[in-house]
């Protein structure tokens, strides 16, 4: 029960991002996937991707809101897809506990070292552990950002680089992380 198409979700508004979960669910489905063809233009409502019988269109509906809320740099946003109790390991390790603890955080990142920058996810695989669990991996890229904080450092051409694992539950009826660990790439 795997996705293992590294999929590209790029910060570019949201029609482009319709456009590229459109594409998620026509190519990167191929595992018993009941995707069977592409899929028709941009709709208003997110694609039913299906992966073994079970629906993951909320979970690349939190990746997308990641992406636009850095884009608005909306500290809220970011942390809404947190739950209450979620939990956020940085690159430097620091752990961070709680959705208001990420939105404060995100606050200061928002409005210091990554200010001006540009976020990227690559989903490249997401596994449900149960149909209301799963632990979906990404790799991360930002650039344009002004400074890095401490204990962060990027590759040698200046991309911060990130391979960020999510741990996410349906509470709810919602997607939420429960917990996020980024481990910088060089």
């Amino acid at each position: 029960m795997r996705m293992n198409q590294p999929t590209p979700l790029r910060a570019a508004g949201f029609a482009a991002t319709t456009a590229i979960l459109l594409l998620v669910g026509s190519t990167a489905c191929t595992e018993k996937s009941d995707a069977t063809g592409p899929l028709a233009a941009p709709q208003a409502q997110a694609p039913q991707v299906r992966l073994s019988g079970i629906p993951t269109d909320g979970i690349l509906d939190v990746v997308a809101g990641r992406i636009a809320a850095w884009t608005a740099k909306d500290a809220a946003a970011y942390a809404s897809a947190f739950a209450p109790d979620g939990q956020l390991i940085n690159p430097a390790g620091v752990l961070i506990s709680g959705q208001d603890a990420v939105r404060a955080t995100h606050v200061f990142l928002f409005t210091g070292p990554f200010a001006g920058s540009t976020l990227a996810f690559a989903v490249h695989d997401i596994q449900f552990l149960t149909g209301t669990v799963a632990v979906v991996y990404l790799n991360l890229s930002i650039t344009g950002y002004a400074f890095l904080p401490p204990g962060v450092t990027a590759s040698s051409d200046g991309v911060l680089r990130a391979r960020v694992t999510w741990v996410v539950e349906k509470r709810g009826g919602e997607w939420q992380i429960v917990l996020q660990q980024n481990t910088s790439q060089r």
